[in-house]
């Protein structure tokens, strides 16, 4: 039987990892936020997505069970998706999906939301991880 974190418990672990942590060119804190997802809440796939411009969207990190080139699994059966805002700016979206039928309750909803709070504010605060982001981007 698998066993959920704590949705308090998952959140304070999330906020540790990005309040302790700047991008650096070589590692991203993000696929560690995936990670705590995927595994204390068992969801079966997360991607962070920026979005740029209005219909444009980067994917920044995902993670779950890995399928090479493809922005999700073909077996999910539900999906959540958060905006990711911070002062009325949309940055990005938050996806979760899972291979359960109606796997997201009122619960998960809070906690994600809680989380993309956290994340609008590391993407957009010191460091400036989506400038950077978008440079890198641009001379791609």
């Amino acid at each position: 039987m698998k066993i959920y974190l704590d949705s308090a418990i998952v959140l304070a672990k999330i906020e540790s990892l990005l309040v302790g942590n700047r991008p650096a060119f070589h590692y991203s804190p993000l696929y560690r936020v995936i990670d705590v997802l995927c595994h204390d809440r068992h969801y079966g796939w997360a991607g962070i997505y920026l979005t740029a411009g209005r219909t444009n969207a980067q994917l920044l990190g995902a993670g779950g069970e890995p399928h090479p080139g493809q922005m999700a699994r073909p077996e999910t059966k539900s999906k959540i998706l958060i905006s990711l805002k911070l002062a009325g700016r949309e940055l990005g979206v938050l996806d979760v999906e899972s291979d359960r039928e109606n796997a997201f309750g009122s619960k998960d909803r809070v906690l994600l939301e809680n989380v993309a709070q956290l994340l609008a504010r590391f993407l957009a605060g010191p460091g400036k991880y989506i400038a950077r982001k978008a440079r890198t981007a641009a001379m791609a």
